[in-house]
Order: structure tokens, then C-alpha cells, then sequence
């Protein structure tokens, strides 16, 4: 049996990641899910939120904004709107984007900014 996935998390901008991972955790518009090699197929609507990674046994981490995933032939392709690395965005720097959507007037707009920055907070918490 592979030991592997192949995964490509693509925005409409960039290619977020693209390689090998042992597993991968995925934000499911109902919830959380995991990926291990040998999973049954799948698409799946995505929520903001983390994806968690397992490479070369450590956790790499990327937030990304909604989406869909297909899960097939152990190989995952995320479609995202957008997405940023643990390496992309500091803490304080997502802190600092919080505080200014905050201060905005109440919109359907600012929720889903909301939502992002959050999102962008949890990147550094372990």
C-alpha cells in the first residue's frame, strides 16, 4: 500500500502547496476530516479553516478560504479562493488585519473577513 498522497491546493492566484504527504486533515463545511492514504473517493465542499499536514512526520499547516476537495486514487486537489502557509503571514501581522475588520461596520462582507483573519490567528497556535 502507498505510504503517500499526492496533494494540490491551488487558489485562483497561486499553487499553495503542491507535493507528498503522509496524511491531511481537512476543514469540511460540517466538520473537520481526515485523509490517509488508501481513502475511499470523495469530493467535499471546504470551510474556512486549517488544513493539517503530516510531512516527513512533522505538521505543516495552511489556512485556506472554502473551497472543494476530490479525493481519489490517493491523490487530494484542493480548490480554495484563497490560502496562506504558516511561512506567509505572521502572528502579529494576522493580529494586527483582526483589529482593522473589527473596527468595520457590521456586513455580510465583514463575517466572511472575519472568518479569514481568524483563520489566519490559528495559523501560529499550537
Amino acid at each position: 500500500m502507498e505510504k503517500n498522497l499526492s496533494l494540490t491546493i491551488i487558489s485562483p492566484d497561486k499553487i499553495l502547496y503542491q507535493g507528498k504527504v503522509e496524511s491531511a486533515i481537512l476543514p469540511g463545511a460540517v466538520g473537520y476530516f481526515g485523509v490517509l492514504p488508501g481513502h475511499a473517493p470523495l469530493v467535499s465542499q471546504l470551510d474556512h479553516g486549517l488544513m493539517r499536514l503530516k510531512i516527513e512526520g512533522k505538521e505543516f499547516r495552511i489556512a485556506i478560504d472554502g473551497g472543494f476537495c476530490e479525493v481519489k486514487n490517493n491523490e487530494i486537489r484542493v480548490l480554495t479562493e484563497d490560502g496562506d502557509s504558516e511561512d506567509d503571514i505572521t502572528h502579529d501581522h494576522a493580529e494586527e488585519i483582526l483589529k482593522e475588520i473589527e473596527a468595520l461596520p457590521h456586513s455580510p462582507e465583514k463575517e466572511i473577513r472575519l472568518k479569514k483573519a481568524k483563520v489566519r490567528i490559528l495559523l501560529h497556535q499550537r
